[in-house]
């Protein structure tokens, strides 16, 4: 589960001087149910940072009992072993907040909610850091009908932009993999 897949992105416009609003959220969570639903694809959510945040949003949209199954909120670490089936001794040895375990995540949950496509999402919102990670520090994995990724995000602002800017970006995570 080397680097293949993943990429460290910057993303522009998500700081704390940038407040997404509801409504660009709802935009976001509207393309995907509308992508994946077009598409006759299924998906899911394992969400820690954002703790229910990436589905409370898809299911906003009308028709989304269509597409997403569901999700797990894995936002103690012992959750994300018994539930997503993290290895618990790499999360032992090397904390929640990495490539490893968003992937790992990414396609426990895939597998649990029997779904195409899933997003993960582990990080720290601040404002302290957790495991030696800096607040905004922010790792996202996708499954998609067999294929696991991810992306390292660094975002700045406070607790509830921090967050929202990951909802946002685990929204794009999935409509790239419909692009």
């Amino acid at each position: 589960m080397g680097g293949e897949g993943h990429q460290a992105i910057e993303p522009g416009g998500l700081s704390a001087t940038h407040r997404l609003t509801a409504e660009e959220l709802a935009s976001l969570a509207r393309q995907v149910i509308d992508s994946y639903r077009d598409r006759g694809l299924t998906l899911a959510s394992c969400e820690s940072i954002t703790a229910g945040g990436i589905g409370w949003m898809l299911t906003t949209v009308p028709g989304s009992s269509q597409v997403y199954r569901g999700g797990l909120i894995t936002y103690a670490s012992e959750l994300k072993a018994r539930l997503a089936g993290v290895d618990a001794e790499f999360i032992a040895a090397h904390g929640v907040i990495n490539e490893q375990t968003s992937r790992q995540m990414a396609l426990g949950a895939a597998q649990a909610c029997q779904a195409d496509a899933c997003v993960s999402v582990t990080g720290t919102a601040g404002p302290s850091g957790e495991d030696g990670v800096a607040p905004g520090v922010v790792w996202m994995g996708r499954y998609f009908r067999g294929t696991v990724s991810a992306q390292l995000l660094r975002f700045t602002g406070g607790r509830d932009a921090i967050r929202r800017a990951t909802i946002a970006a685990a929204l794009r995570y999935l409509l790239a993999a419909v692009a």
